[in-house]
């Protein structure tokens, strides 16, 4: 299969769907085909294996302290080298700029076209304006627009029910089918049996923890929608507690400064840590560092850093929500909590605890297998297969009663497939 890949985020920039973008390509290619990446201008490429395509783009003024860009809505030149490249499907993975090229590209070529709605992104309005009242007007304008989005899509893939909910329910989504495919992680390279006791006991000591001291974890964006404020306000009850300790933040993002005025007043400064940005290639020690992973955040689709936990065997402590409550069950692969209050005592019990924390080590292991980026290529690939065998008994049928019968087939012959897909254990 020939896979045109439309996004507006891709590297260098740091996030859940460059995570996911890269997962595509890899497994895809090392499966024998081949992905094509349309992006923005100063986007990078990991590899030369990788082939990507460029329009000229502007960095996005909003939220500008995540670098993203926008770029032109249509070039006639990367339209004229899509016709040569011949693709047989579309896969868009954002609803801006790009997202709006690929939807051109799909029609000007007669080509299926299907999309991962990653993010929800009422959930960053306050980005926009601070004002709640009109938050929620905006709120609005963006559900309507990711409903308009995905009207034309031949289906629509979210990383967890939470997302597919969200779409079907508040975004009004309807008569489209949506389907789950949890974004795969190579799980590999985040194993504690890849770093020696020295190594990390040197990574310590650079970071001014001593080897004896516990270590309490977050690792991502350092964001406001993270809540990692949360966190902190338990850290000095937990020092107090337990001080043998250092608070542990692997990141950077626009609240690194407020959080470093929180530890402050809370005169913890000497307990809490603050790395700033880390190359991609340090993260998996970093994460073995960890003797719990903690995040007090309620707006992830997905969640990639908590199956990273677990890859590293990090017991994961994490604020109660109806995606995370999918793959972390409480006392078998981690502790979700119900109040912010209740994050002292977990994180004590994980750490004090030998019999549950081994527990969590194995069920959360056992999870991470589980989103390995084999399973996520699996579902994928078949996906793409028989949306482009759909696409194609469209084009041939004649009746629009018959391209109804060939949607509901295939559409439900997918939905049992990724059930069974799921089941399997590789």
């Amino acid at each position: 299969m020939k896979i045109g890949i439309f996004t507006d985020a891709y590297n260098p920039v740091t996030s859940g769907v460059v995570t996911s973008i890269n997962m595509v390509e890899q497994e895809m290619k090392k499966r024998g085909h081949e992905v094509y990446v349309f992006t923005t201008s100063k986007s990078v490429q990991p590899n030369e294996n990788q082939t990507l395509y460029m329009l000229n783009s502007i960095p996005l003024l909003i939220a500008k302290q995540y670098k993203n860009r926008i770029a032109t809505f249509y070039s006639r030149e990367v339209a004229k080298q899509i016709k040569e490249l011949n693709l047989d499907i579309v896969h868009t993975q954002t609803e801006f700029s790009l997202g709006a090229f690929g939807k051109i590209i799909s029609r000007k070529y007669n080509l299926p076209f299907i999309h991962t709605y990653h993010t929800m992104w009422e959930d960053y309005v306050h980005y926009i304006t601070p004002l709640k009242g009109r938050n929620i007007r905006l709120k609005r304008v963006v559900r309507k627009f990711s409903r308009g989005f995905v009207r034309k899509a031949e289906c629509v893939i979210t990383p967890s029910n939470k997302t597919a909910k969200y779409l079907k329910y508040k975004c009004n989504v309807k008569n489209k089918p949506i389907y789950v495919v949890p974004t795969g992680l190579d799980i590999t390279p985040f194993k504690s049996s890849n770093f020696t006791a020295e190594e990390k006991i040197a990574l310590k000591e650079s970071l001014g923890i001593k080897q004896n001291e516990k270590v309490i974890l977050f690792l991502g964006r350092v964001a406001d929608e993270k809540s990692i404020d949360v966190i902190m306000d338990n850290m000095p009850s937990i020092f107090e507690d337990y001080p043998n300790c250092k608070f542990l933040i692997v990141g950077d993002g626009p609240s690194k400064k407020s959080l470093e005025e929180q530890a402050k007043k809370l005169n913890i400064e000497d307990k809490v840590i603050f790395t700033g940005k880390v190359p991609w290639s340090d993260v998996p020690k970093y994460y073995n560092l960890g003797d719990v992973f903690v995040n007090a955040s309620v707006t992830e689709t997905q969640g990639l850093t908590f199956i990273e936990a677990m890859a590293a065997q990090v017991p994961v402590v994490a604020k109660y929500a109806p995606n995370l409550s999918e793959f972390i069950h409480t006392g078998k692969n981690g502790i979700l909590v119900k109040k912010n209050t209740d994050f002292k005592d977990a994180i004590i019990k994980v750490l004090d605890d030998e019999k549950l924390r081994n527990t969590l080590i194995e069920g959360g292991n056992a999870t991470a297998e589980e989103y390995s980026i084999e399973k996520f290529g699996d579902k994928l690939e078949m996906l793409y297969s028989e949306i482009i065998k759909l696409h194609n008994a469209k084009k041939d049928a004649e009746t629009k009663e018959e391209k109804n019968i060939h949607k509901k087939t295939i559409y439900k012959r997918i939905g049992e497939k990724l059930i069974n897909l799921t089941k399997i254990k590789k």
